[in-house]
């Protein structure tokens, strides 16, 4: 091989930083050649790393969520159940005027199921309006309220109580659905206890609420709500199993945790109005 060209190659390797040669024999010609193994490989054809996904870290939330039932003026004196449960529509009225002057924003446990995933944000003072069992004056008497204000709520329904007496009828769940200020959500079949129930029956009634209100309203239902605040460890994972992504509970408190996303906290703000309302609920710190 030529003295003054092997020198030649062996210097542009050098300058340009290959690095590795080797000086070959072939064993039948006799021949001596130069092997650069590198010399001719293009970058772009080297292997590119894959750029692993780092998990989103979600901090826990400050969200009131609050809870209510009736929103009507009871006439029976002797239903004591339902006058426990029951606020006047005009202390609702009053209570949403105040959150709102207050600069609290309404929003759908949908939305703080989207923030827990860590997949959405939440405005600087979230709240959520929720309403069990899917009475039929919420149709009535809530909702006008929720539409005078232009706010978001959601609803927990029951749907094997539909178009029963003292419940909305179907018509009327299909018909909140579609108003863009109502999230259908659910509440069991036909609002039993959780706690200590058989498989089957968890799944009856657990996943039989979800797919009856899909089908009702053609709408995703992703969230739950368990009657009587009643739920175990068999609950949960079928509530989570089912496909919902959030649950709530009668607990109280006001800190919600990615962690804890079917077992979250709720407050019964009762007839509190007025700077009361918000006294009360600013000093609740967890």
């Amino acid at each position: 091989m030529n003295t003054k060209l092997t020198a030649g190659i062996v210097i542009l390797c050098i300058c340009f930083g290959i690095g590795t040669w080797s000086i070959v024999t072939m064993p039948k010609s006799g021949r001596t050649i130069l092997h650069l193994p590198y010399l001719f490989i293009r970058p772009t054809e080297r292997p590119i790393p894959t750029p692993t996904a780092r998990p989103v870290l979600v901090q826990p939330v400050r969200v009131p969520i609050l809870m209510y039932h009736y929103v009507e003026i009871v006439k029976d004196p002797k239903d004591t159940i339902r006058e426990g449960l029951d606020i006047l529509p005009k202390t609702m009225d009053a209570q949403i005027a105040t959150f709102l002057s207050h600069g609290y924003t309404p929003i759908f446990m949908s939305d703080l199921a989207a923030y827990l995933d860590g997949k959405g944000t939440l405005p600087d003072k979230p709240i959520v309006f929720t309403f069990d069992d899917g009475y039929r004056d919420f149709y009535t008497d809530a909702y006008p309220i929720l539409q005078k204000y232009h706010v978001k709520a959601t609803s927990y329904v029951v749907p094997g109580f539909l178009d029963k007496p003292n419940y909305m009828t179907k018509q009327e769940v299909m018909d909140i659905a579609s108003s863009g200020l109502v999230e259908v959500a659910a509440h069991t079949v036909h609002h039993v206890s959780l706690k200590g129930i058989s498989p089957q029956l968890l799944h009856a009634e657990i996943y039989g609420s979800k797919t009856q209100l899909e089908h009702l309203i053609g709408k995703p239902v992703i969230d739950f709500a368990y009657p009587y605040g009643s739920y175990d460890s068999a609950a949960v994972i079928a509530v989570s199993a089912a496909g919902f992504r959030t649950a709530t509970t009668t607990r109280p408190g006001i800190i919600q945790s990615p962690d804890y996303r079917f077992t979250l906290l709720r407050l019964r703000p009762g007839a509190r109005t007025g700077t009361y309302l918000i006294s009360w609920l600013e000093s609740i710190k967890k």
